[in-house]
């Protein structure tokens, strides 16, 4: 897991991801301490050489600069918390994160991270996802009520079990009491989402759905099949005109 997280991040540093009118660069915040024997690593995004408002880049750099030093901070407190003295020493914890930026527009920027951890001592690593959907016109996060019309929930659920289901690919397989209350039709299971230029991307982060194993899944979920649920007057209105 370290090392494909080291092969993401050092990956993610030599991109430049260039919009319409602006580029986007990969800041690096490190830390670690002996005392408590762990190292962080994280990777997050800023804007540089923007032709419109300012203002909007940074807001947005300043939001995601906070961002990041409080998951540096939440992680300081967990290794403060977590006992370090019946383990074994030469074991070390550490915290890695590495950001995708999957849609960078004039006004709508969108990433997601995927974060791997361990704590020393512990059976095995773990690993997760967050995303930061943002509108740089208005300098606040965007959720899936601000792009969906009333009731959407229903129809995500429905599509991403269906989804999940044809992913395993077997006649055999039902769908559990797992996967049905990971995926079942409420706002809180789809809040690690993104945006793509044709498709909107649902990821479920381990455990949400699946055990330890079976790691993260996604569905992709084509604009031009949620048509009848995107509102035409919000954010992304303008996808399937």
């Amino acid at each position: 897991m370290k090392n494909i997280l080291l092969f993401l991040t050092v990956l993610f540093l030599t991109l430049n991801i260039y919009s319409q009118n602006y580029t986007v660069v990969k800041k690096e915040l490190t830390d670690n301490s002996k005392k408590l024997n762990y190292e962080f690593t994280l990777t997050y995004p800023q804007i540089k050489s923007f032709n419109g408002n300012i203002g909007s880049v940074i807001m947005f750099n300043d939001f995601m600069k906070d961002k990041a030093y409080a998951v540096r901070d939440t992680f300081r407190v967990w290794m403060r918390d977590w006992d370090t003295i019946s383990i074994v020493k030469d074991i070390q914890s550490y915290y890695e994160a590495g950001d995708s930026v999957f849609y960078a527009e004039s006004d709508l920027i969108s990433i997601q991270f995927y974060e791997g951890f361990y704590f020393a001592g512990a059976a095995h690593p773990a690993n997760s996802s967050f995303s930061i959907n943002y509108n740089l016109k208005t300098g606040k996060e965007f959720t899936l009520n601000d792009l969906l019309t009333k009731g959407w929930e229903t129809t995500i659920s429905e599509i991403c079990i269906a989804d999940i289901i044809k992913q395993k690919r077997d006649p055999a397989f039902e769908p559990d009491d797992w996967l049905k209350e990971g995926a079942g039709p409420k706002a809180n299971n789809f809040k690690v989402f993104n945006l793509t230029n044709d498709h909107l991307l649902i990821t479920f982060p381990t455990y949400q759905i699946e055990s330890y194993v079976a790691g993260p899944s996604e569905v992709e979920i084509p604009y031009s099949s949620i048509k009848s649920i995107i509102d035409k007057s919000g954010l992304i209105g303008s996808f399937v005109r």
